[in-house]
């Protein structure tokens, strides 16, 4: 089917390419076109279902109404979830969200950075994948205007929103202890990431304030591409049968681990949380719904969305003095379900 252009529209109307643009555009009133006429070509507009072409609207007025989001996991749906609250939030202003996909993969993450920047995109919010610091480097020596969300790189200044990670391990391992549980594991990946990092070290600064000594055999660091049979074997090196100093709790540093970890713990016919407690990062729905609902670190997606959105407009709005740069650390809640013994 043909698409529906300026051209089209005039021709139907009778009237010029020039007035057609200047009403869709918004520009209808400076240019003294009756407000009739102006609601005539926007009707007929819709009729014939005409779509801008943004690209070429980007290169008349130097925007696209265009962000490009780069997040680090489709799958996971902490990401998805955010990722619908950035488009709710840009649809307020009247912006369109792309969105990427990395996976974790540096090359991934570059290629669609160069993609984004040829469809013209005014801005990115990205969740940066190990190793990818050069990339984040040549935006800001671009001036680009872009936010950092879930991690960022403590070398490189740049806008960025994160939670408080280290708090927030520490706060449910804590609770855990209270429990009486005393054998706590923590399963995590790709250390490499500031975040995991600070998930880490919170649930080890728990223990040690606790007097518990740190068992590196009960932290189990999985690839980020882990499958089932990854987060299964770990699973069983920490509470099978033949598990040597058994674990009693885990911290799951993800909802995906989370979700793969139930389903290995319940195939060893183990019960949640008699035979073992969890604690798990984010809040999918499928942890309200378990048998034992699952006890999670829940981030505020709402406000993390809301705020990177309005920081990134922010800066696309002042491209020439653009507001001081802003390191955001949002504090989690701790919402206690079944699953941890409690």
């Amino acid at each position: 089917m043909k698409k529906t252009s300026l051209s089209d529209i005039a021709n139907h109307l009778g009237v010029s390419k020039t007035l057609v643009s200047f009403v869709l555009n918004g520009k209808g009133k400076e240019f003294r076109i009756s407000e009739e006429i102006c609601k005539r070509v926007i009707e007929v507009a819709k009729e014939m279902n005409y779509q801008p072409n943004r690209i070429a609207q980007g290169l008349r007025t130097g925007r696209t109404n265009t962000i490009g989001l780069i997040i680090a996991d489709i799958a996971n749906p902490f990401f998805g979830i955010l990722g619908r609250e950035i488009e709710q939030e840009a649809a307020r202003f009247g912006y369109r969200v792309i969105f990427c996909s990395s996976d974790e993969n540096p090359e991934k993450s570059r290629q669609q950075i160069a993609m984004l920047q040829q469809s013209q995109v005014d801005g990115y919010i990205i969740s940066p994948p190990k190793n990818s610091e050069d990339q984040i480097r040549s935006l800001v020596r671009g001036h680009v205007p872009f936010v950092l969300i879930d991690r960022y790189f403590p070398e490189i200044e740049c806008n960025h929103i994160v939670v408080d990670n280290f708090d927030a391990a520490y706060r449910a391992t804590n609770h855990l202890l209270k429990l009486g549980r005393k054998k706590i594991a923590n399963i995590t990946v790709n250390l490499g990431l500031v975040n995991m990092i600070q998930r880490t070290e919170g649930y080890k600064q728990a223990l040690k304030d606790a007097n518990i000594p740190i068992d590196e055999n009960l932290i189990k660091i999985l690839p980020f591409s882990h499958e089932n049979k990854d987060v299964a074997k770990a699973i069983k090196e920490l509470v099978g049968k033949s598990a040597q100093n058994r674990a009693d709790a885990i911290l799951f540093s993800t909802s995906k681990l989370g979700i793969n970890g139930i389903e290995s713990i319940s195939a060893l016919g183990l019960k949640i949380p008699d035979d073992i407690a969890i604690v798990s990062f984010d809040n999918p729905d499928a942890y309200k719904i378990c048998i034992s609902p699952v006890t999670v670190v829940n981030q505020p997606l709402k406000e993390i969305g809301k705020t990177a959105v309005q920081l990134l407009l922010n800066e696309i709005k002042h491209p020439d003095s653009p507001p001081k740069l802003q390191e955001i650390i949002l504090k989690t809640d701790l919402i206690i379900r079944k699953s941890c013994g409690s």
